[in-house]
């Protein structure tokens, strides 16, 4: 567990702005096989704080036009509670504030894939998502056992039930990775950093080839 001061010192951080981190487009499969992720950066690291218990290590994220992807690791061998919570209007004033520190306002999260919704100082206010996966706005993860990373997909068209918005409106998503497990004797649980992550769109494929033949052509007339 990060201390109270270095807690605070975070929320300071966040409350001046999270990180933005340009997105990568890539399609990953969600299996036991995480070599999918190389090459995708690390958009947040978080040091040893938490032992005994759920301790949030390095966080890589990705997207293509229908999921959004998380590749989350840990400082040991547990993984099972953790949970991913989204600040959909990006205030940290509204939503349910996150162990009181106003790192962001949650209003929607999943505990492992488990889809919930949130309310001003309400961590789960019953009304839910609809969409993929399983028609609940659940997301896909692998693995569903305690281990030192996991990955996650969640659809970037799922709606919120309270009234049918959409739980990503626009091209950035602001995320943070949360637990309130602690080792034993310990006091509270781990925070990851604030994420702003800024939603990829595929490189023009034909782009190359169209220089290319326009090359060819400049070549032949010369």
């Amino acid at each position: 567990m990060r201390n109270t001061t270095v807690l605070t010192l975070i929320a300071g951080l966040a409350l001046g702005g999270a990180s933005a981190h340009a997105g990568t487009f890539a399609t990953i499969t969600i299996d036991d096989d995480h070599s999918d992720w190389a090459g995708i950066p690390v958009v947040d690291s978080d040091p040893a704080d938490n032992a005994g218990s759920i301790d949030i290590a390095t966080t890589q994220i990705a997207n293509d036009n229908d999921f959004l992807y998380i590749r989350n690791t840990f400082h040991g061998s547990l993984s099972l509670g953790l949970f991913t919570g989204i600040d959909i209007d990006e205030d940290s004033a509204t939503g349910f504030n996150i162990f009181g520190l106003d790192l962001i306002g949650q209003d929607a999260g999943w505990q492992n894939d488990f889809p919930f919704t949130s309310g001003d100082d309400v961590f789960n206010d019953g009304l839910g998502m609809s969409g993929e996966f399983f028609g609940s706005g659940a997301a896909l993860l692998d693995a569903f056992v305690d281990s030192d990373e996991r990955e996650m997909a969640i659809s970037l068209d799922v709606i919120l039930n309270e009234d049918g918005s959409p739980l990503f409106p626009d091209d950035t998503i602001t995320i943070l990775f949360w637990t309130d497990q602690s080792a034993p004797n310990g006091a509270g649980g781990d925070v990851s950093g604030v994420i702003q992550y800024q939603l990829a769109v595929p490189e023009p494929a034909s782009l190359g080839l169209v220089s290319l033949l326009g090359l060819a052509g400049i070549r032949r007339r010369g």
